[in-house]
């Protein structure tokens, strides 16, 4: 990341940037205009400001969200109509034309609406005409009241600081149909992993907690895919749990053609699983592990599973270039908080945002359905 842009709209620009230097965010002022100011934001992270009138702010606000390319794209597309597009709307000589929404300016050109996470390219553009010609059967981006149950939970049976009804409450609270229970596997020794004497007690108390709440509570586990491919639990368990998310915590700096056969191999397993934080990153923190990614997202096609977008704020795995890669392959996927607390529960929005930006539709997403078709989607038995 280089720099956040800010566009705020009102009829006086100075008092609005004079507030906006004094934050106490800002450490200093590079530049400064009437309309605009960039300035260094504490953590070294640069900020600009543009300030328009009202009419002008929805055409400024399209502007600083579509990447060059893209607007490039577009802006030919409006010279053809005669038209010229630029951060103040548009154009037909010297008059202009009336953009109260960016859906006036799309309308103006002739193109379908863009949601702001797909204005990256020229292809984003073809993309959005050939939807529209089919009618729009891929539906809708998803969105986060689209979210009927939280995937990829943790409690204080491995390394979650709360414990089971008070995750299912929170879950409760937030509208959620169903909350998946998926403690670390025996091989995340450092993350207090559930061992098969532990296991039945913790089937018994969700038992006991589902007596006191209404969300739907799903036995589940993160399963450690060890060196092999291999799962750290028998087939004989992961047949009896509701969900299984299968992720890698160890041995991370294999090469790409070690890596890329574990990967594989754990996709091919019959039982159905969720390839969890696929490649590993943390973000400012560990790089993605080194494999050949389209090589396991081919076998992911070919198996049973499905792909994990990691709405924790540190890993946002994958990456919505993958994401769009798996998507040409007909792959599933589920949004997820990967919540180690009630308070990360609230992270949805950023596996939301991270599947928006790689174009994921709700029909893509396995736990924006019903409890049921949920269940029947993902159940670890064929």
């Amino acid at each position: 990341m280089t720099g956040i842009d800010l566009v705020a709209a009102a009829d006086d620009a100075a008092q609005v940037i004079d507030c906006f230097v004094r934050s106490p965010r800002v450490t200093e002022v590079e530049e400064r205009g009437d309309a605009r100011c960039r300035v260094r934001l504490s953590g070294g992270l640069r900020g600009e400001l543009l300030c328009v009138p009202p009419r002008d702010y929805a055409a400024a606000l399209h502007h600083r969200t579509g990447a060059p390319e893209y607007l490039s794209a577009l802006g030919a597309l409006a010279r053809e109509l005669g038209l010229t597009l630029d951060e103040r709307g548009l154009r037909r000589g010297k008059k202009r034309l009336s953009v109260k929404t960016e859906g006036d300016l799309y309308e103006h050109i002739g193109v379908p609406y863009i949601a702001p996470e797909l204005r990256e390219g020229a292809e984003d553009i073809v993309a959005a005409v050939e939807r529209a010609a089919r009618g729009g059967r891929e539906g809708e981006l998803v969105e986060e009241g689209d979210i009927q149950g939280m995937v990829h939970c943790h409690t204080v049976y491995s390394d979650g600081k709360n414990t089971i009804e008070e995750m299912a409450l929170e879950a409760e609270a937030m509208g959620m149909k169903y909350l998946t229970i998926t403690d670390h596997s025996p091989a995340a020794h450092y993350a207090n992993g559930v061992g098969l004497d532990r296991l039945k007690h913790q089937w018994d108390e969700i038992a006991r907690v589902q007596e006191r709440v209404s969300v739907k509570l799903l036995r589940g586990t993160e399963s450690d895919i060890l060196d092999s491919g291999k799962l750290d639990y028998p087939d004989a368990i992961l047949e009896q749990l509701d969900v299984v998310i299968a992720s890698i915590h160890s041995r991370m700096k294999m090469d790409a053609d070690q890596m890329t056969r574990r990967l594989v191999s754990a996709m091919r397993l019959p039982v159905f699983k969720i390839w969890g934080h696929a490649l590993g990153r943390l973000i400012q923190r560990r790089e993605p592990f080194a494999c050949r990614v389209e090589e396991v997202l081919d076998a992911v096609a070919e198996s049973r599973a499905a792909i994990e977008v990691n709405g924790d704020p540190y890993r946002l795995d994958m990456e919505p270039r993958w994401i769009k890669e798996a998507r040409k392959r007909g792959i599933r996927f589920v949004i997820s908080t990967d919540a180690h607390s009630t308070s990360a529960l609230h992270n949805l929005r950023f596996g939301v945002g991270t599947a928006r930006r790689g174009g994921l539709r709700r029909g893509e997403v396995l736990n924006a359905r019903s409890l049921a078709a949920f269940q029947k989607a993902v159940r670890p038995a064929a």
